[in-house]
């Protein structure tokens, strides 16, 4: 029986206000593409399409996420009610549909206007989770003009990539076996592969960004996102641009530079992820000494330089997801993990350092992960971990310094490789201040 109290009606309040919230989307959507048809609308002397299109509008979500709460209200345990009800919404909005559907109409409102009394539903179970869905979908009702934006961008291999790394998440990594293979317990095949993972699915996020800014390839967009794909391409790749091409020569730096420091930010946030929150704390001290560094080198180069951004056409940054890929990275990571480990029990925390210095040279990620993985698993101590991650950024960045001084040459080089060690001086300077 229902009973009028300030919980019940709170309930009704937010069933009302995720319908509207629905709704107000899909009228404002149905005006504007009544507004964009109005000259075609009136040369066919109708405008029936445009005024039916708005009909499934704010008050009518209101009302269907508002029955669907009053049919499990007044329904009680049972589910005969909420099913009649569902039943009854998907005929109206089915005769609606065939009453006025069109050759250029979707199906988006009708299946919106569907999940409107289960939302209502959904409300008297977990009403976080019904104000989360919600959002959800009235995100995906106003994604559509983006999604027509990027679709022409968007290549077959794109989404192809993207399927295998649903298919990873979703299939693969379930499956994979959580038991350790080593003496030292380290290496479990579900976290190698949920950390393969985590990597490509970064740098998967950093390829699609490069795919959406199109022609926008200036000096920031180079280095912000080319610094999510990999920092030591950019560098590569803006050394031999600049060497060929003497103007390019501070916008390369300044692309560098910022890929450097999305280099700290995403190592940070990968350490906190599997690390844990203390590691991610322990860590924000120096990755921000070094990141701000970085951007003020940044910013220093290009006001000083000729302010000219750099369009690297031909650069490198391909769709990072491919099965030989991410298996080479699952065998180098399973290497500096095993390593990593065998070093510590075999000569202390020392070993583990020379190990991070080494593998660093290569790639941050790895060590990074291996770290992050033993402070939980192994009791690896809180600053061992940080000096290990710093020290393998460092082999990183001075091996960097010296792909600029080979590929650009002492001009291009010279400059970078002061602004690098001064990042590194300042991230090291922290670590001993926290040590």
């Amino acid at each position: 029986m229902l009973t009028l109290d300030f919980s019940t009606l709170k309930e009704a309040i937010m069933a009302v206000a995720l319908g509207l919230m629905m709704g107000l989307e899909r009228e404002s959507s149905g005006l504007e593409r009544t507004r964009e048809s109005q000259e075609a609308l009136q040369r066919r002397e109708s405008d029936q399409i445009g005024i039916l299109h708005g009909a499934l509008g704010a008050r009518t979500f209101a009302l269907l996420t508002l029955l669907g709460w009053i049919s499990v209200k007044a329904g009680g345990d049972g589910l005969a009610l909420p099913i009649a009800v569902q039943a009854f919404a998907a005929i109206l909005i089915g005769l609606f549909y065939h009453q006025t559907s069109s050759p250029d109409r979707g199906l988006t409102t009708e299946v919106a206007a569907l999940a409107a009394p289960l939302l209502g539903m959904l409300l008297t179970r977990d009403a976080l989770l019904a104000v989360a869905v919600a959002v959800i979908v009235t995100l995906l009702l106003l994604s559509k003009p983006w999604i027509r934006a990027w679709i022409p961008r968007l290549h077959r291999e794109d989404l192809t990539a993207a399927m295998q790394l649903l298919i990873v998440f979703a299939i693969l990594l379930p499956l994979l076996p959580s038991r350790t293979m080593d003496p030292w317990a380290v290496l479990s095949p579900k976290k190698v592969g949920w950390m393969v993972a985590l990597i490509a699915a970064v740098d998967f996020l950093g390829y699609a960004l490069n795919r959406v800014l199109g022609s926008q390839r200036g000096a920031v967009a180079t280095g912000l996102v080319g610094g999510l794909v990999s920092s030591t391409v950019v560098t590569v790749s803006m050394s031999r641009q600049a060497k060929e091409d003497p103007s390019l020569r501070e916008p390369g730096q300044v692309a560098v530079m910022l890929a450097c420091a999305v280099m700290g930010i995403r190592v940070a946030i990968l350490a906190g992820v599997v690390g844990g929150p203390g590691l991610f704390r322990a860590l924000l001290f120096p990755m921000v000494a070094m990141v701000v560094t970085l951007l003020g080198a940044a910013w220093w180069t290009y006001r000083s330089g000729e302010r000219q951004s750099p369009t690297p056409e031909d650069m490198p940054l391909r769709n990072p997801f491919h099965l030989k890929r991410a298996l080479g990275w699952g065998l180098a990571l399973a290497t500096v993990l095993l390593a990593s480990a065998a070093a510590r029990a075999w000569f202390g925390d020392r070993g583990l350092l020379v190990t991070a210095g080494l593998s660093g040279v290569a790639d941050v990620d790895p060590i990074t992960l291996a770290v992050s993985s033993q402070l939980n698993s192994t009791g690896l101590p809180m600053g061992t971990a940080v000096l290990a991650i710093v020290l393998a950024i460092s082999a990183n960045t001075l091996a960097k310094a010296a792909f600029a001084w080979i590929s650009g040459g002492r001009a291009f080089g010279l400059r970078l490789t002061g602004m690098l060690t001064a990042s590194l001086v300042a991230a090291l300077a922290m670590v001993a201040l926290n040590l």
